[in-house]
């Protein structure tokens, strides 16, 4: 252990108050797994691992906040649960190890051995609570069972054992009486009147306190002698338990690749021996090469090694230890498939519903009548682990979503949106191909039934989804826009036109949406008085005018005299200019921007704008324009007056594509006049 551990673990005893080795225990294991989910991210896993994923990273949040209750809780109500917090704790690292289990057959190899490292040192960690700390929590209990009738020599009993227990979590000076007080305080404060038995115990400790303190704090020479002698006891009775972990394989049993100890050896071509499912892994994902070596193979053929599986074998049964299959923990869980199926997925979501509602009784004994009831987890701790359960169930649900009845489809698509809410990457690798379909033909049904909230919460998951899955909703195809037709006039109109904005951004998706025949309800919008739908089918046409392929729809479905409007006196007569400059590369937008009224006379305006930027633009249509006919530079020279000597400024005081866009038009115009055309 290197001297920065040794600090760390000194200064980690210091902060929590009670039961530190255990609680020492379980963040070095909320440490070393917090420490890959990086790694796990980044290689993007698929929808099961990306299950386990979030349920690791609910897990790793709920063993923080024990953790940080352990810290700050009063010392002799931890010890007074001390079999609650130790079962908690084996709960934390028993959901922590089987999420990596799921996650590390979805993740390269070389990572995949990393998870399988840490899921070892989880099997490993001991969660052993501090002998003292356990009796002083069991004098505690059997004193506190008949407090609610208080009589004299009752009470006596009870400050003989809260002396008994503070000698023994070290309460020895009115500071700590007074820090125990206000932490019993806090405690009060946050169980509310939810959990009366636990307020009424809570509130009896601070009576004791607050009435006998000076008595404990009289007695702290003897107390500390009481609870020297534990102590050596629970360090030896350590000592003992960590034997096991010390022990090492020989060389020869471990895996190269993974360098653990082998369950099933196996040679290849190279003549090296390797575990079966870690060599037949990285032949899986196309090294042909032997991961030791590194030089070629001939063939990716396995051969068992019995005789080293039998010496292997007798090594474990000499030292007590246990070797454990590699593959047998993941297998339990998830499909071996590359593609988790419904099934699997509904099995996983009812396999941590179990881990979290049906503790293994094998992790402690049952705790009696009052140790059973007497810590409850934080209501946010139970969000966490109801969260979970849901969310799990209905993604497992989502591609049969238009099975269920209406209701639960509206749960389903409830939970998966504060899923995805919670997580900005959690639904990329989790859903499937018709993902964005089925969610737009949700929205259609809630339109057609009139539910308003169905509307909303699945619009809202749409849009939520599009944004944040960028490369993802290129998926989006044309028979998911034509649903979304029917929604642009419905109560969640805005958020459509948002998604759509997304979408059109995509260079893939702009076709598909050109051909779906929602630009005619589009340029609608842009006849309404509603100044918040306006802006947003601007930014579609925008977005949809950077495609040549798109223009040509644009054009011949009029999209250019509907920019008028919106050039004279509106807020958004920049994006109209931008559209017009996209538009007018081809011949038919310059007829069309000659021909409609208004139009010339409405970007000749620009010339003499403020902004370069709509200087730019505005000399760009204009030169696009002369550029095709003759006529139309006429047509520029009779409807704007003002075009000659604003040329002249921008070709002096513009910038460098205006300046160019200037001289060519103005040199346009000196051959006309002459020429005398």
């Amino acid at each position: 252990m290197g001297s920065g551990t040794v600090v760390e673990e000194t200064l980690s005893k210091s902060y929590f108050k009670v039961h530190s080795e255990v609680c020492i225990e379980l963040m070095k294991s909320v440490h070393r797994v917090s420490s890959v989910i990086p790694q796990i991210e980044a290689a993007r896993p698929r929808s099961s691992a990306m299950l386990a994923l979030s349920s690791l990273t609910c897990e790793i949040e709920k063993a923080k906040q024990l953790l940080h209750y352990c810290s700050e809780s009063s010392k002799l109500y931890l010890a007074l649960t001390s079999d609650a917090i130790a079962r908690r704790c084996q709960r934390s690292r028993n959901l922590l190890e089987r999420s990596l289990d799921v996650v590390r057959n979805s993740v390269p190899v070389l990572l995949a051995i990393e998870i399988c490292h840490i899921v070892d040192e989880l099997r490993n960690a001991k969660f052993i609570l501090d002998p003292s700390e356990v009796e002083a929590g069991k004098v505690l209990r059997e004193s506190l069972r008949p407090h609610l009738s208080i009589t004299v020599p009752t009470e006596r009993l009870d400050i003989g054992a809260l002396k008994f227990a503070a000698s023994k979590l070290h309460i020895m000076s009115r500071r700590d009486i007074v820090i125990e007080k206000r932490s019993i305080k806090n405690l009060l404060r946050k169980v509310g009147d939810g959990n009366p038995a636990k307020k009424e115990r809570l509130k009896f400790l601070f009576y004791l306190l607050d009435k006998y303190g000076n008595s404990i704090v009289t007695e702290q020479q003897e107390n500390a002698i009481l609870s020297g002698d534990k102590t050596s006891e629970f360090q030896t009775s350590r000592s003992s338990n960590d034997a096991k972990a010390d022990v090492v394989p020989p060389d020869k049993f471990k895996c190269p690749l993974s360098l653990r100890l082998m369950y099933d050896p196996v040679t290849i071509a190279s003549g090296v021996t390797f575990e079966r499912m870690w060599i037949q892994r990285w032949f899986d994902e196309g090294y042909d090469t032997c991961p030791k070596t590194k030089e070629k193979l001939s063939h990716q053929s396995l051969a068992p090694d019995s005789f080293l599986k039998h010496e292997i074998s007798k090594w474990c049964v000499e030292y007590g230890i246990r070797n454990i299959d590699p593959s047998r923990g993941a297998e339990t869980l998830c499909s071996s498939e590359s593609s988790m199926s419904i099934n699997s997925l509904g099995s996983l979501a009812h396999g941590y519903g179990d881990s979290i509602y049906n503790p293994d009784p094998s992790n402690g004994k049952v705790l009696n009548d009052l140790s059973s009831n007497s810590i409850q987890s934080d209501d946010s701790d139970q969000r966490c682990e109801t969260s979970t359960l849901r969310t799990l169930r209905s993604l497992a649900l989502l591609p049969k979503l238009k099975e269920l009845k209406w209701e639960s489809q509206c749960d389903v698509v409830e939970d998966t949106k504060n899923y995805l809410d919670r997580d900005d990457q959690a639904l990329g690798s989790a859903t499937f191909e018709n993902f964005l379909t089925l969610l737009v033909q949700f929205l259609v049904d809630a339109h057609d039934q009139g539910d308003l909230k169905a509307q909303r919460t699945g619009s809202q998951l749409l849009l939520t989804y599009v944004s944040k899955n960028r490369y993802e909703a290129t998926c989006f195809d044309k028979g998911a826009f034509s649903l979304l037709i029917s929604l642009l006039d419905s109560e969640v109109s805005e958020q459509v036109l948002a998604t759509l904005e997304v979408l059109s951004a995509h260079e893939n998706c702009r076709p598909e949406i050109a051909a779906s025949g929602i630009l005619g309800p589009i340029f609608k919008i842009l006849g309404s008085q509603n100044r918040i739908l306006q802006e947003s089918a601007l930014k579609i046409l925008n977005n949809l005018s950077h495609d040549c392929y798109v223009c040509q729809h644009l054009i011949y479905l009029g999209c250019i005299p509907k920019m008028i409007p919106f050039l004279q006196s509106s807020p958004f007569t920049k994006l109209a200019l931008t559209i017009l400059k996209n538009l007018c590369n081809s011949e038919e937008a310059s007829a069309s921007i000659a021909e409609t009224d208004k139009c010339i006379a409405s970007v000749a305006e620009f010339l003499e704008s403020a902004s370069s930027e709509d200087q730019e633009y505005a000399v760009a249509i204009l030169h696009s324009v002369c550029h095709e006919q003759v006529r139309y530079c006429k047509l520029v020279l009779e409807e704007s007056f003002a075009v000659y000597p604003a040329l002249i400024n921008i070709k002096t005081n513009g910038s460098d594509k205006a300046k160019a866009s200037a001289s060519e038009l103005l040199r346009l115009f000196q051959v006309i006049e002459h020429d005398g055309l």
